[in-house]
């Protein structure tokens, strides 16, 4: 039996242009009045899984930051936050700011990116309540310093010229994935979205081996994990599939209302 079903965004409930479509929206609204709990569980701001859960008819407890944080969407509460402790924080943020990457710093709920890459994205990622929330700095380690900010997420888009990202890895307290190819996110240790899950699924009550959850890449692994009903999109790499208990069609294949409407069939 599924009472809650946890759904990632990007390659899963979003179509390859970032739209949810009428079909996901009507599977989940047949979800919800037969009593499933349906929650947004991203690698994105909390923001952003804000404003795609209210677009999807989902319920408000919302995970974000790759399980960084966790927020109620309804009343605008932190449920939960993770914080990369220091002096991890500070050299990761280091680190990174000598490769070839660039960089979206999740400090708290703020969320950072330089001049140059802010006007890159305004081309290339056209979401607006992304935009709205975002704080343009040359200075990342002095903005949070001046306004006593946590390091809750490092999301890094990896150049031509690579990333040592083997360097993160040897830090002590911070948990490091991916949800691409060409990208690394590094969260507090033990911080990811099986993690954010259980708090959600805690919040209302439902146990863990009667949650779905619905991803496409390594980024959803923990969250696959920790279920007892894994389900992954057709358009998830291999390795992705191997954790999972079905496979749904991709997310250009209507993939997420099937597997909502899936976790309805049981």
């Amino acid at each position: 039996m599924v009472n809650l079903i946890s759904l990632d965004l990007d390659g899963t409930l979003l179509t390859p242009r970032g739209t949810i479509t009428q079909a996901s929206k009507e599977a989940i609204a047949k979800a919800r009045v037969a009593g499933l709990r349906v929650v947004i569980n991203t690698g994105r701001p909390v923001q952003e899984g804000v404003f795609f859960a209210k677009e999807a008819g989902c319920d408000l407890l919302v995970a974000g930051a790759g399980g960084g944080l966790v927020v109620d969407g309804g009343t605008g509460q932190t449920v939960r936050q993770w914080a990369v402790l220091e002096p991890s924080a500070r050299r990761a943020i280091e680190l990174c700011l000598g490769w070839d990457a660039q960089l979206i710093i999740y400090a708290g709920r703020e969320i950072i990116v330089n001049a140059a890459y802010k006007k890159f994205l305004e081309s290339w990622y056209p979401f607006p309540a992304f935009h709205e929330a975002v704080t343009v700095t040359e200075d990342f380690l002095g903005f949070m310093a001046e306004h006593n900010l946590p390091l809750v997420k490092i999301h890094g888009e990896i150049g031509p010229k690579g990333c040592p990202v083997d360097q993160l890895a040897a830090l002590p307290d911070i948990t490091l994935t991916t949800s691409s190819t060409h990208d690394f996110e590094l969260t507090a240790g033990g911080a990811d979205k099986g993690r954010a899950l259980a708090v959600i699924a805690g919040r209302y009550g439902i146990p863990l081996d009667q949650c779905a959850a619905v991803g496409d890449s390594e980024n959803d692994l923990s969250a696959l994990a920790v279920v007892g009903t894994p389900i992954v999109m057709g358009n998830a790499p291999r390795q992705v599939k191997t954790a999972a208990a079905r496979v749904a069609p991709s997310n250009s294949e209507e993939g997420a209302a099937w597997a909502v409407l899936s976790c309805l069939a049981q």
